[in-house]
């Protein structure tokens, strides 16, 4: 095959496979305006964003209300019409959805950049992610989901692949708060057998963030079954998301080859801080007694 040839395949696999993502887009909008009764103006904007979900995703509220016809005020009234609290979150919404439909491959393609400044560029993309969330992210929620974990008898917090790191930050501190927070990180059988230790009022604490592990909706629609509460830090309204008792959602899209879990470490470290703050005397004294058994055991190095 010559390379010509060759380029244009390539070309016509990307064509193909954009069409492919417009379409899976535009059927999850085309349901949630099924839905509902929506204004003309509404209509008109959503239909815009199924068109070309890639551009609309990035543009402002005005460069979205330019090219629809509308004003901002519509585009705003669109994304709550849908239940989403206004642009910002609806366009991170699409956005996650576009990238997480991309295999790996191809995601590593769109964010690749040849040249120096990438670290700088990563670290300026997080930044950005950062103040979404903040935007975003509630407090009245946070502290629903620390109260949750404190008033269980254990929780599990399940996860695969990177973000088995806020993973990992969650159950540490929680632990060293004193409460009976475990990570799950192994093998499928491993987690059934945690999922099944789980009982009714205990929780259960996941990730959906662009790809989900296929064992990981199953489990948590068994502990769900079983009584278990579930929390889930997700970047869109995924089958998964849709399950939980209560739902974080977290911007994750990354300049390198994946998805960023910068959002997601934040989260968690907002969890075990509100945490701490449910009962503070508590916390205080398990932190007095851990860093008396760190000093016993000469766990840490002390200055």
């Amino acid at each position: 095959m010559t390379s010509t040839t060759s380029r244009i395949q390539s070309d016509r696999n990307v064509h193909c496979n954009r069409r492919f993502i417009v379409g899976i887009i535009a059927t999850w909008l085309e349901h949630l305006m099924s839905q509902r009764k929506l204004s003309p103006g509404t209509t008109t904007v959503l239909k815009a964003i199924a068109d070309d979900p890639e551009r609309a995703s990035y543009c402002s509220a005005a460069a979205l209300a330019e090219a629809a016809g509308v004003n901002v005020a519509t585009v705003v009234r669109a994304a709550q019409a849908i239940d989403f609290t206004g642009w910002s979150e609806l366009s991170t919404e699409i956005r996650n959805r576009f990238l997480s439909s991309l295999d790996a491959d191809k995601h590593f393609v769109r964010n690749t950049t040849i040249g120096t400044g990438q670290a700088v560029k990563s670290i300026r993309k997080d930044l950005e992610l950062l103040g979404l969330l903040s935007e975003s992210l509630s407090d009245a929620s946070i502290t629903t989901i620390a109260e949750m974990i404190t008033s269980s008898r254990s929780t599990k917090v399940l996860a695969t692949g990177a973000y088995v790191a806020p993973g990992a930050v969650l159950a540490h501190n929680a632990q060293g708060l004193g409460y009976n927070v475990s990570l799950s990180d192994g093998s499928t059988t491993s987690m059934i057998n945690d999922v099944r230790l789980l009982q009714p009022g205990d929780c259960l604490l996941t990730f959906s963030i662009w790809k989900t592990s296929s064992s990981i909706v199953p489990l948590c629609e068994l502990a769900k079954e079983r009584g278990v509460r579930l929390i889930v830090i997700a970047d869109q309204h995924s089958q998964l998301a849709e399950l939980a008792d209560q739902l974080v959602l977290v911007p994750s899209e990354g300049v390198g080859p994946m998805a960023s879990v910068t959002c997601a470490v934040s989260v968690a470290q907002s969890i075990v801080g509100a945490i701490a703050n449910v009962d503070t005397q508590h916390s205080a004294a398990m932190l007095e007694e851990l860093q008396t058994m760190w000093s016993r055991t000469q766990a840490v190095i002390s200055d």
